[in-house]
């Protein structure tokens, strides 16, 4: 696969959109990138992974058997060794999901492979890692994952990957949390 297209409605396919960010991100867990970016504007703290059988206490034994959160994935790939780089906008909205991935990744002792920045004209979305480049129309949300229509791009061609990195990188200076 080079290139995946997913169109979802209030009424179809939000399962398969979960299904995409949940992999990625056990993924991300497994072999860590070496920058994973998070780009935005509206960010939301999901119950993303279903561990309620317990079919994923190998990748932190502490989640125990519950909806795992996208903060905590985040958290836990970074403490396996990726650089994380989130953007969002300034809205109150993603106060609490910058305040959860930052305690979860300082509990990990990693806050220096944690940035965080803010842009008030954000628009775009993407979630990109060195494997692949998921781009589209959806904000992580809940209304971008359940309600919205929106269109969404999963792909695995090299090319794509690097000017996907360079935009975000030319574009976008996310702020180190760690202590100074």
């Amino acid at each position: 696969m080079k290139t995946r297209r997913i169109f979802k409605s209030r009424t179809s396919r939000q399962s398969e959109v979960m299904d995409v960010l949940s992999s990625l991100l056990v993924a991300e867990i497994t072999q860590p990138s070496a920058e994973l970016w998070v780009v935005s504007p509206w960010i939301t703290d999901l119950d993303l992974l279903d561990n309620r059988t317990g079919h994923f206490d190998y990748l932190e034994p502490t989640w125990g058997q519950r909806q795992v959160q996208t903060s905590e994935l985040l958290a836990r790939a970074v403490a396996n060794g990726c650089t994380l780089k989130v953007m969002t906008n300034q809205t109150p909205h993603n106060a609490r999901f910058i305040r959860q991935l930052t305690e979860r990744v300082a509990n990990y002792g990693m806050l220096d492979s944690l940035f965080i920045g803010q842009k008030e004209e954000l628009h775009t979305k993407g979630f990109l890692g060195d494997h692949f480049f998921l781009s589209g129309s959806m904000n992580l949300t809940i209304g971008g994952i359940v309600i919205n229509d929106e269109q969404l791009n999963l792909t695995t061609d090299k090319t794509d990957i690097l000017k996907g990195l360079l935009a975000f990188n030319d574009f976008y200076q996310p702020v180190r949390r760690g202590v100074q």
